[in-house]
């Protein structure tokens, strides 16, 4: 007779209770994990996505992920000119927030090198790829934008053309394309109240200057909306992504680096960057929230096993009067500990399933991370007998036969 098995079926109520206690809890370590693997890809995917060999940025700035980084247009064309180099695209990215048909959406605009880059490579789900410079939006899914919706920013309407799944930014916000034209065009408005407050300021800076007070007509001029001035530099790009000669990256990357205006990073530095600044914090906090719950489930398993244990004292006496070896006594409790064991494991799992894909932030289940949590289980299971091994092998037969 298995006694581990008969006291199972006598409590079933509570050997159910308790997995189901127990699943809850690493229910949420898994999600954690998940969460944590869902930080790295989310923040990883545009850099995978961009396939770029070195990324050139504003020096002394960490690349247009990790930080701001402001660069005159004139480096793309610099830059692909540098033997070794195959191709030089422009890169323009920046996390917007807009009121669109009365709810509030956020995003990342990212800007495609047009009509070089059309999005064809951004695995489009439905609709299709930019087919011009202007107007038109490839938008992740998750946003909620339907393909043929009309989105309003700036001052123009932009109609999504495309629509990709999970591409989403480091911050987990929905990637929307366009072409650098339209984002740039859209980075650069400014509401009506700043343009009237800009004219007004030039022009009190024209009536200081000597040319002000000897022209007073020039102020008309300055205050026209149609009127721009010739010097105003081009609207800024924010990483150039280039493209080598495997046979020549490394002088490549010494040619560039010896540029005064600018820093080169390789693709593993920049994405060292990106998972050093936003996703180290949060994975210690998600390690430490995780290991409160490991510790609080060993808790609660090592009280109930040793409970059962107690209740047990008398059938595990008569077993040693029968002569039963210390391994039976001890693999009572273990066999009970891993039945909980599997039973959560089974529960944690299941709920995952259908509770994760409705998380805010995006749940990624590696194979790394649901194995993992089977052996944490039969760890934390086997460590949590330990109680109720040592009280079982304490037991007294003697008192069983006064029974």
């Amino acid at each position: 007779m298995n006694l581990a098995f008969q006291d199972v079926r006598h409590h079933l109520g509570r050997f159910v209770a308790t997995s189901a206690v127990v699943g809850l809890l690493f229910t949420v370590v898994l999600a954690m994990a998940g969460i944590y693997e869902g930080l790295v890809d989310d923040a990883t995917v545009l850099l995978r996505r961009a396939n770029a060999d070195l990324w050139v940025v504003q020096r002394g700035t960490r690349g247009p992920f990790a930080e701001p980084s402001r660069l005159d247009p004139s480096l793309e064309l610099r830059v692909a000119v540098v033997p070794g180099v195959v191709s030089a695209r422009a890169l323009t990215s920046q996390v917007l927030q807009r009121d669109h048909r009365g709810r509030s959406i956020r995003f990342a605009l990212v800007g495609l090198a047009y009509p070089d880059e059309t999005g064809d490579e951004l695995s489009i789900v439905q609709g299709h790829a930019l087919t011009q410079a202007r107007g038109e939006l490839v938008a992740d899914a998750s946003l909620g934008l339907g393909v043929g919706e009309v989105v309003h920013l700036g001052r123009d309407d932009y109609r999504v053309v495309g629509l990709t799944r999970q591409l989403l930014a480091a911050g987990g916000d929905p990637v929307v394309f366009a072409s650098i034209a339209d984002t740039q065009r859209i980075l650069a408005d400014e509401s009506s109240d700043a343009l009237v407050a800009e004219r007004s300021r030039r022009l009190a800076r024209l009536r200081a200057t000597d040319l002000g007070r000897m022209q007073p007509e020039l102020e008309s001029l300055v205050v026209d909306p149609r009127w721009t001035a010739p010097a105003t530099a081009a609207a800024p790009i924010h990483a150039v992504r280039v493209r080598v000669e495997p046979a020549r990256h490394d002088e490549v990357r010494s040619a560039l680096a010896e540029w005064s205006d600018v820093t080169v990073l390789t693709r593993a530095e920049e994405e060292g960057l990106v998972l050093h600044g936003m996703v180290v914090k949060a994975r210690m906090q998600l390690g430490v929230f995780a290991a409160i719950l490991v510790v609080a489930s060993s808790l609660l398993l090592a009280a109930v096993l040793y409970n059962l244990t107690m209740e047990k004292a008398h059938d595990i006496a008569v077993l040693k009067l029968l002569g039963a070896r210390a391994p039976r006594i001890v693999s009572l409790v273990l066999q009970q500990a891993w039945a909980i064991a599997i039973l959560g494991y089974v529960i944690a799992l299941a709920i995952g399933a259908q509770a994760f894909p409705h998380f805010p932030r995006r749940v990624v289940l590696t194979e790394a991370s649901v194995v993992g949590l089977g052996v944490l289980l039969f760890l934390v299971s086997t460590l949590a007998s330990a109680a109720g091994v040592v009280y079982a092998l304490r037991v007294d037969p003697g008192p069983a036969l006064e029974s």
